[in-house]
């Protein structure tokens, strides 16, 4: 810094940052026996000037930067995974052989199988029956694979004993039985608990076959996931040994309202406890709960009268105590009189009768 010279200020012929004691740019061509464009010994002799400046970036990572490990596999070829192979089924391929079926389309239908092997006996049962008597057996099996994939195929109903015994002990019509053993052959890993539930269904109602092809139909047709469960009630039926009456009013009940039971069998079961017979206290609260009412707080209040008239619905009359004969109806007709019999007459004499002849004759007899 030059005397008289502000801190900070840049004293002629020196450019900014330049130490004091540094030759200004324009002096460093004309210094002896340095070339142009050779760096001169002062320079060199700074740190910060030494370093070189650093490349421009480029789009890639430098060459010895490490690539994370997701996107080298992003980068690698996935390796397709080869399915493992299903063992042929030998049903499958007798039915196969039978009707000359294509290699192709033989390997479609067992794997096919093999993802229904719940219904695999009802399928090829149906399908014996279909590829019978058709000109293509190898386009008509390819149809029905696709309805298979797409849950439309439909086996062949066969009976069950355990259906074929609901039926005998229940009544059940042609039609219901039919209906139950197509359920069963839908869905055979449930059809233990299916069975289960259709025995109580037709166990506590008034119309078996009614019942039965209603819950069924609705099952089949994809309304219903399940039969309902009367598990729930029949427990309330065991707790408060409800006669028979009483338990199709309950079951009744449950079916007409599947959404809210479980509900109303608690509100229920608090409500008998406080009844002296449950069974006719149910009775007499059904048509409010299948009309959609509620289960009330607590039941009526019963007046003494009430009570005796309940203990002894008949009351018995004491054999002591004389009975009123009922009074006689009357006829709009007159009634005619029954003839009296007439007294005999006594005998007494009659007075004398005169004759021509002057004689007086007696009529009574002497």
């Amino acid at each position: 810094m030059l005397p008289g010279m502000m801190p900070g200020m840049v004293a002629p012929g020196m450019m900014q940052g330049m130490m004091p004691g540094m030759m200004p740019m324009g002096f460093m061509s004309g210094m002896p026996g340095i070339m142009p464009g050779m760096v001169p010994p002062a320079m060199q002799m700074m740190p910060s000037m030494q370093q070189p400046l650093p490349p421009a970036p480029t789009g890639g990572p430098p060459p010895d930067t490490p690539v994370p490990a997701a996107q080298a596999k992003s980068k690698a070829k996935p390796e397709e995974k080869k399915k493992p192979e299903i063992p042929m089924d030998p049903e499958v391929k007798e039915l196969c052989d039978h009707f000359e079926i294509s290699e192709e389309c033989t390997t479609r239908l067992n794997e096919e199988m093999a993802n229904r092997a719940d219904t695999k006996v009802a399928d090829l049962a149906r399908l014996w029956e279909l590829l019978e008597d058709v000109g293509s057996p190898t386009c008509l099996l390819e149809l029905k694979i696709e309805e298979m994939a797409a849950g439309e195929f439909v086996g062949k109903v066969t009976e069950t004993r355990e259906v074929q015994a609901l039926a005998l002990n229940f009544g059940l019509g042609e039609e219901a039985t039919y209906k139950l053993n197509k359920l069963v052959a839908q869905r055979d890993t449930r059809k233990g608990e299916d069975m289960v539930r259709m025995e109580s269904l037709l166990e506590h109602t008034k119309d078996p076959n009614g019942v039965c092809l209603r819950f069924v139909n609705r099952v089949l047709d994809g309304e219903m996931k399940a039969l309902p469960d009367l598990s729930e009630a029949e427990d309330v039926i065991r707790k408060f040994k409800l006669d028979k009456n009483a338990k199709i009013k309950l079951a009744e009940i449950v079916l007409a309202r599947l959404d809210d039971s479980s509900r109303i069998l608690g509100r229920l079961e608090f409500y008998l406890e406080m009844c002296r017979e449950p069974s006719a206290a149910l009775e007499a609260l059904a048509g409010r709960l299948l009309a959609g009412g509620d289960v009330p707080d607590e039941p009526r209040e019963e007046k003494e009268g009430d009570r005796e008239r309940r203990r002894s619905p008949r009351r018995q009359r004491s054999r002591s105590r004389p009975r009123r004969s009922p009074p006689q109806r009357r006829s709009p007709l007159p009634q005619r009189r029954s003839p009296q019999r007439r007294s005999s007459p006594q005998r007494r004499s009659s007075p004398p009768q005169r004759t021509r002849g002057g004689r007086s004759r007696s009529r009574g007899r002497r």
